[in-house]
């Protein structure tokens, strides 16, 4: 008996490791061919099949179990962003907006609707934000293979996002294996289909960047582009390197300003995007830095942020780096607990460095390496 019960404590005590020995937001389940575990304290949702399959398997595992927690707060969350007006509108045109969807995304939300029980246009709603609104920050870093003490690039990412509710607590990682498309990994939260920060089997990476400026003016939000987060998804789910991800987006309906940095076992880059204009930022010193201002001469505005000058300083030096150094660099510009998760990609290995969630900046927490190769595996 005594021996079991060690075992009892150890296995909980790696459930929260990375959590600051929180109760886990989820419980580890099974659906289908669906399942939700634990690997050192990050919960990671894998769903596999058809579109609608997928689905249900992502409503069942995490949009369900966050219903009565997370989602049940949606109200006390927007009054906190002083959003009481601007959100019952957002919810109202949601419905419109699944058209310009890609069409298995659709299918895929639909579903977990239906299957978590929660109200289709929220789920809408709370995908269309970014389109709408501006409320994150954001820092990332790209190291090209020339600068990386692994020979190896390697993509760092702070999410800023205001974090009432504890909602940081509720980071997961969702594996989507979509029949047809490539197999993905979203860092992401559970009421999201869409892509805010996540790599693919192929090892590309890609996360947003949100922007509230550009020169060239471009009309927003352009109500005939494809959501950010589902468009972000669909590049994932389709693209291997930056190069067809750049391409892919020139040819899609863009709904907002963003940069979306992106980055392949090769290196990366920051595309600038409005509208109306795509300008392609390559790195200097074999470093991109990017936070939320537009530099390229055709979209920039004001290139004062003090984040990025930060991020500016680790480029100039002409250092090696690792993933602690960009750990680290990540951590010189966090924004408190606004930083609820800090993340680094291996695209090549197709491994990621993850942190989250707490009463403090993420940035500040060790972070916990997943090898995502055997989740990819068909």
């Amino acid at each position: 008996m005594r021996s079991l019960a060690m075992v009892m404590v150890v296995c909980f005590s790696s459930q929260l490791v990375g959590q600051d020995l929180k109760k886990p937001r989820y419980s580890a389940e099974k659906f289908a061919t669906g399942y939700l575990k634990y690997e050192s304290g990050i919960p990671i949702v894998v769903a596999n099949g058809t579109p609608e399959e997928v689905g249900q398997q992502f409503g069942e595992l995490a949009i369900k179990q966050a219903k009565k927690t997370l989602l049940s707060r949606v109200d006390s969350y927007v009054e906190k962003l002083g959003w009481q007006e601007s959100f019952p509108q957002l919810l109202k045109i949601a419905p419109l907006a699944t058209g310009n969807f890609p069409k298995d995304l659709r299918v895929e939300l639909d579903a977990a609707a239906k299957q978590s029980g929660v109200d289709r246009n929220l789920l809408i709603a709370l995908n269309l934000i970014p389109d709408q609104t501006k409320i994150g920050g954001c820092s990332t870093l790209v190291v090209q293979p020339e600068r990386s003490a692994l020979g190896q690039p390697l993509f760092a990412r702070n999410l800023d996002w205001p974090p009432y509710e504890e909602i940081g607590d509720f980071t997961l990682v969702y594996v989507a294996k979509t029949k047809g498309k490539k197999a993905v990994a979203l860092v992401t939260l559970p009421c999201l289909v869409g892509c805010i920060s996540g790599m693919n089997e192929s090892g590309l990476c890609v996360a947003i960047n949100e922007i509230t400026v550009s020169k060239d003016q471009a009309k927003t939000p352009n109500l005939l582009g494809t959501p950010m987060l589902l468009l972000f998804r669909r590049i994932l789910e389709e693209c291997s390197t930056v190069d067809e991800a750049e391409k892919l987006l020139k040819q899609a309906q863009r709904t907002t300003y963003f940069c979306l940095t992106v980055c392949d076992i090769k290196g990366g880059c920051v595309l600038e995007v409005t509208p109306k204009s795509l300008e392609r930022r390559s790195p200097e010193e074999n470093v991109t830095c990017c936070t939320n201002h537009f530099r390229t001469e055709p979209l920039c505005v004001n290139k004062k942020c003090a984040r990025y000058d930060a991020l500016a300083k680790v480029q100039a030096n002409g250092k090696k780096l690792g993933v602690a150094d960009v750990y680290a660099a990540m951590d010189s510009v966090n924004q408190g607990q606004n930083t609820i998760q800090t993340m680094v990609f291996e695209p090549v290995e197709r491994v990621l460095h993850l942190s989250f969630g707490g009463s403090e900046s993420a940035s500040k927490k060790k972070p916990i390496r997943i090898d995502l190769k055997p989740y990819f595996e068909k």
